[in-house]
């Protein structure tokens, strides 16, 4: 049971992994974004 659970998830695992990046990634962008939005304010 464990190797089948364990298999799915390697097969998975790449689709998992670009979703977190993907993710992540645009975290990032919004608070770049949201910095620059409010360095231009108080300028």
């Amino acid at each position: 049971m464990f190797n089948l659970v364990k298999d799915d998830f390697d097969e998975n695992s790449d689709d998992i992994l670009n979703s977190i990046n993907k993710m992540l990634e645009k975290n990032r962008k919004n608070k770049e974004e949201k910095e620059e939005s409010k360095e231009n304010k108080n300028k």
